[in-house]
């Protein structure tokens, strides 16, 4: 997940050299960005779908092989049309990395003990920009833009031989004794499987598809332009926007850890999900909303930075608590496709973050595009936190699906 998220982050952290050398506005530029989208969904959904009859080791190389192949071509002098394909090949091999990377999680750990494995997970991710920031900046300023993604491509192959070495899932596939009593009617093997349109209009997984959706639009829009933003917006020199861009991101790891234990000790202690998780993460989304409007009320650069930290951290958990939810919803036997299905509709809004942003900062001079752009991801976070009081209840869709059978 490092790998993956520094393979996201390094067109945000060029991105000015980039479209300087190549003389690309930043409506083309939001191009690029929302590019490495157009097949990440349908790649996510196609591989999820059969990842419960693949060998799970050698998938994962395949997509590791793939993001590899995507980077080496960026590493010399190119075109815009070769920047285009090589983001939407890359996009194809990453779309189904983080629900796989879960689902190989999920085969070693039970309903109640997934919440710090998959923090860990998904801090690989924090972890991944936060070394990249300032790494992949200094290197790029040590010889050019195109070195970064060289040294991805190579970083890439490495992790592939490292997991063909070591990797793997647990023969426990926890297909009856990793639910409740309450779930254990749900995954009863003497019935035909739920469809997957049943699990798809559950009010608990629409809740999760709809905070996620805006989440990736919140990981996107960073990645894309936050780096963008603190150079040109905010007027801070490359190398400290590139560390400054990794203390933000650094935020999510102790707000991630702590609201994974604190989610855990309220189930210990009997809460029902619908609180201890559903409640938990939607309170995280308003204040993220919140945090992005004030942007826009034109505060001081140092309270900006600070804003974003605290926005983007607590967006970001959308998908450490969104897989918990679903997983806890589905059965084991649909539990892999269901993560990558709903991951994939979700990481649509890639599609459109990073182009929108583009054109909202195209059509506005310095800050105040970027900061309108802040802004209206911050309502929609307000909007979908609200909703999520509402949708999020696992043991309501459990009894719905039970009275399906």
């Amino acid at each position: 997940m490092a790998i993956n998220f520094a393979d996201k982050a390094v067109l945000g952290l060029v991105a000015v050299p980039l479209m300087h050398d190549m003389q690309l506005s930043p409506s083309q530029f939001g191009l690029v960005g929302s590019a490495f989208f157009l097949l990440f969904s349908l790649s996510g959904i196609a591989t999820g779908v059969v990842s419960d009859r693949c060998n799970m080791k050698w998938l994962m190389a395949a997509l590791a092989l793939t993001w590899a192949v995507a980077q080496l071509p960026l590493g010399w002098p190119t075109t815009f049309a070769i920047l285009l394909l090589c983001r939407i090949l890359l996009g194809a091999g990453e779309g189904p990395a983080s629900p796989l990377a879960l689902h190989v999680v999920y085969t070693w750990f039970d309903d109640r003990e997934r919440h710090l494995p998959t923090t860990i997970v998904q801090q690989g991710a924090t972890v991944g920009v936060i070394v990249s920031g300032p790494l992949l900046t200094a290197i790029s300023e040590r010889w050019n833009w195109h070195a970064p993604f060289l040294a991805l491509g190579v970083i890439g192959f490495a992790w592939m031989v490292l997991w063909l070495g070591v990797g793997g899932t647990s023969n426990h596939r926890h297909v009856s004794g990793e639910v409740p009593a309450t779930r254990q009617a749900v995954t009863t093997h003497s019935q035909p499987p739920i469809r997957y349109l049943s699990f798809l209009t559950d009010r608990t997984i629409i809740g999760v598809m709809l905070q996620s959706f805006v989440g990736y639009a919140v990981i996107t829009i960073g990645f894309t332009w936050t780096p963008a933003y603190l150079r040109l917006g905010l007027d801070l020199p490359a190398t400290q926007a590139g560390w400054l861009f990794a203390l933000q991101v650094a935020t999510q790891i102790p707000v991630g850890i702590a609201l994974a234990l604190f989610s855990h000790w309220l189930l210990e202690r009997g809460v029902p999900s619908r609180f201890a998780r559903g409640a938990l993460i939607s309170g995280a989304c308003v204040v993220a909303g919140l945090a992005y409007g004030l942007l826009y009320l034109g505060v001081p650069p140092a309270v900006k930075i600070a804003l974003m930290a605290i926005a983007s951290s607590l967006a970001i958990q959308t998908f450490s608590f969104g897989p918990m939810l679903v997983a806890e919803v589905a059965p084991a036997e649909r539990r892999g496709a269901l993560l990558a299905i709903t991951n994939s509709i979700v990481t649509m809004a890639g599609l459109m973050g990073p182009v929108a942003m583009g054109t909202l900062i195209g059509s506005h001079h310095g800050a105040h595009g970027y900061e309108l752009g802040f802004a209206a991801t911050g309502t929609l976070l307000l909007l979908t936190g609200a909703a999520g009081f509402a949708l999020l209840d696992p043991q309501c869709s459990i009894r719905r699906l039970q009275s399906m059978r």
